[in-house]
């Protein structure tokens, strides 16, 4: 049997008429940056954005973290960082460009570790270390400062207590909380929070295991007394902690704030006192700096105030990233980060069984709209915490018994759970009409640490059932105190 070769050539020239489709591998642009010793890589990131990040030449650090060389670190989300360097350093940066990157030639890196060699000379003299309480207007790199004075003191071997009194920043925890933490190693760069959550550790037991404080209100302003109150409780945690650890005593306690003014001069003066404060530091406010040295009630051999300036590469972190900030943080409790997933649980409880307190809200001069430098006027002491403080405190200023838990303040909600270890549940759970027990109630638990929170998914109205989200399974809830608090969460 003989080939046509017509038809041969027929198909082969049809062949060689189809389109010839070729496959190209996924080309990712890079681009490096050159940073001089003494200066920054500053960079944002949107929403959509996803960074990749690789040090290939000299040291460099994320406020006091430092990044291994070829490692590629990822940063996702809404972000504003900087990248430092002392010696200069190459980097390479991926995967998509930056809204805003740029080299920095004015930054306060030698003004950071000039405090911090102060501190570890301070260390050095005796058991005691210093007691750090840094202050300052918003947006002016308190926290940064906190976390690298933490970061450097780590890389000394120091176990710094990490104090974070500001309810609206995510530290180790969901947002609206007040907490103490142990830095045993090093933070989590590429998170954008100042450390993961206690459910995101590599184990059960979680590296940095913070003493959590559940104030349940976004703003400090809500509730003074109750904050101030929180503060106390806080202090007494504290002071155990550094009585059972001698190498956390020997590294000192640093507390980030929120943003102070000087009409926040009694809630200044309360924290100092609580926390033996031995070292105020004025963050890029000259004038807060010496109205509180005239007005403040220290003494000047126990108490040195000084002052940092505003780093140029602070930017103003508006509502929309405050709340992108803390939605992630109430994510990654229950859901974990990237290298650390979780599968959370859920369950379904019957409303009748639990109690719900409710942080009260009380009604005073919100001082919150004014900015900057206009709050720092004489003026503003008004309707403050100074007035405050004359009311005779009471508990149920603190909280409230939510007399008919439904749907509608309860969906979407975050909870805490209160420890009522020692509390006899039955004749509180039946009974929210009793003004006297429920008093006794509040007293009992409003000061305690937090064991834990939640998140409500459904509530069932007509059948009285609840469905929650908790991080881990287990068979019943370890408490019959639910605390709503002001934050919720959409998935």
């Amino acid at each position: 049997m003989s080939l046509d070769m017509s038809v041969l050539k027929s198909i082969l020239s049809k062949s060689d008429n189809e389109p010839h489709i070729e496959k190209f591998e996924e080309q990712v642009e890079q681009h490096q940056v050159e940073v001089p010793a003494f200066q920054e890589w500053r960079f944002e990131l949107t929403n959509k954005d996803t960074l990749k990040i690789k040090l290939t030449k000299g040291t460099a650090e994320i406020f006091g973290t430092e990044l291994s060389p070829n490692y590629e670190y990822t940063f996702q989300g809404s972000l504003k960082s900087c990248i430092s360097t002392f010696s200069g350093c190459t980097l390479e940066y991926y995967n998509c460009q930056p809204s805003s990157e740029y080299v920095g030639e004015e930054t306060c890196m030698g003004t950071l570790l000039n405090l911090h060699l102060a501190l570890e000379n301070i260390r050095a003299k005796g058991p005691n270390g210093p007691r750090v309480l840094v202050i300052g207007p918003k947006n002016s790199g308190k926290t940064s400062l906190c976390r690298v004075l933490a970061s450097y003191a780590e890389k000394m071997d120091g176990r710094p207590l990490y104090v974070n009194i500001n309810p609206q920043e995510p530290v180790f925890t969901i947002p609206g909380n007040l907490t103490a933490t142990a830095i045993s190693g090093m933070f989590n760069i590429e998170n954008i929070c100042l450390g993961e959550t206690i459910t995101t550790g590599p184990s059960f037991y979680h590296p940095k295991q913070p003493l959590v404080k559940n104030f349940g209100l976004e703003n400090y302003r809500d509730n003074l007394k109750f904050y101030k109150y929180l503060i106390g409780q806080m202090s007494g945690c504290i002071e155990k902690r550094l009585e059972k650890s001698s190498d956390v005593r020997s590294s000192g306690i640093i507390v980030d704030t929120p943003a102070f003014h000087i009409g926040d001069l009694d809630v200044i003066q309360c924290i100092i006192d609580e926390l033996k404060i031995d070292i105020l530091i004025v963050v890029g406010n000259e004038r807060l700096l010496v109205d509180l040295k005239r007005k403040l009630k220290y003494n000047e051999n126990r108490l040195t105030l000084l002052k940092v300036a505003k780093s140029s590469g602070c930017v103003d972190m508006d509502d929309k990233l405050q709340r992108e900030i803390q939605q992630r943080a109430i994510k990654e409790y229950f859901y974990g980060i990237s290298s650390s997933p979780l599968s959370p649980y859920t369950m379904v409880v019957n409303l009748k069984d639990f109690v719900f307190l409710n942080p009260k809200v009380l009604e005073a001069l919100n001082l919150a709209f004014l900015s900057g430098d206009t709050a720092d006027d004489d003026s503003a002491e008004a309707g403050t915490g100074l007035e405050a403080s004359a009311v005779t405190t009471s508990f149920d200023d603190y909280m409230e018994r939510l007399k008919a838990p439904s749907s509608s303040n309860l969906e979407n909600a975050i909870l805490a759970f209160a420890d009522d270890s020692d509390l006899e549940m039955g004749k509180y759970i039946g009974s929210p009409e009793d003004t006297e027990n429920n008093t006794i109630l509040i007293k009992t638990v409003s000061g305690r640490n937090t064991l834990g929170f939640c998140y409500v998914l459904h509530c069932d109205d007509e059948k009285g059932k609840l469905k929650l989200l908790i991080p881990s399974p287990v068979q019943h809830l370890p408490t019959k105190v639910l605390v709503v608090t002001q934050f919720r969460y959409n998935e």
